[in-house]
């Protein structure tokens, strides 16, 4: 389970290692993932070179006027009560493994990651990753959908003055979670047929906060029950 540690580092925000932690996550795949390493080699050529463009397309990607959240919480359930409760829950485990979440939440995606490896119990690592992490990536990669993308761009066109644009396409990171989405689908045997999230996204809790932020009403209700491990274990109704 270690190559999660290794593709983690490709979720943080870029430094100057970036495109080495690439190549190193993509060698470490190619024995056992082959389509996973042809996926990062893919990513790392589509990428710019230069770092603040990079850091640009990342801030882009997951952060300013956003493609997606990398919060797996957040993609799920939006701001609601239930993410609290998933929060509270993962906070207990990253401290029980002494698993280090640095500046993010502990529902980034990049953290869930590093969380994987150290964990004991194999149900709570099933449950952890067919119920959050799993259900959150296919929400991430729908969200690179051309009609997703154009949806966006059209609030943040009400909402900012001016739009960032890189020079780098934004669907290069698509890349990534296919990489990890076939690194899960390996590992834990993902039942593709059953997808509890599937009406959720990111662009409709966008949707409704732009909305709250304009004096608009807006509302959205979750009913989720939590298994032992305080995993939710019933899907989220929009």
């Amino acid at each position: 389970m270690k190559h999660y540690i290794a593709i983690s580092k490709l979720f943080d925000y870029p430094d100057d290692n970036y495109l080495e932690n690439i190549d190193r996550a993509s060698k470490a795949l190619l024995a056992n993932y082959p389509s996973a390493s042809i996926e990062l080699r893919e990513l790392k050529n589509l990428l710019p070179t230069d770092i603040y463009k990079l850091q640009e397309l990342y801030t882009k990607s997951f952060e300013v006027q956003a493609v997606t959240s990398l919060e797996v919480g957040y993609v799920l359930y939006g701001d609601d009560y239930t993410r609290g409760r998933i929060l509270a829950n993962l906070s207990a485990e990253h401290r029980a493994v002494d698993n280090d979440c640095g500046g993010e939440l502990p529902d980034h995606l990049a953290n869930l990651l590093r969380l994987i490896p150290k964990i004991e119990s194999q149900e709570l690592l099933d449950d952890l990753v067919k119920l959050l992490i799993a259900p959150g990536v296919e929400n991430m990669m729908k969200e690179y959908s051309p009609s997703s993308m154009i949806q966006k761009d059209r609030l943040y066109k009400k909402q900012y003055k001016t739009l960032i644009v890189p020079e780098t396409p934004l669907g290069v990171f698509l890349h990534l979670f296919k990489a990890l989405y076939i690194l899960l689908d390996s590992d834990f045997e993902l039942i593709k047929e059953n997808k509890p999230f599937e009406d959720t996204s990111f662009f409709g809790f966008l949707k409704s906060e732009l909305e709250v932020e304009e004096g608009k009403k807006s509302s959205n209700s979750c009913s989720a029950t939590f298994n032992t491990c305080g995993i939710p274990t019933t899907s989220c109704g929009i």
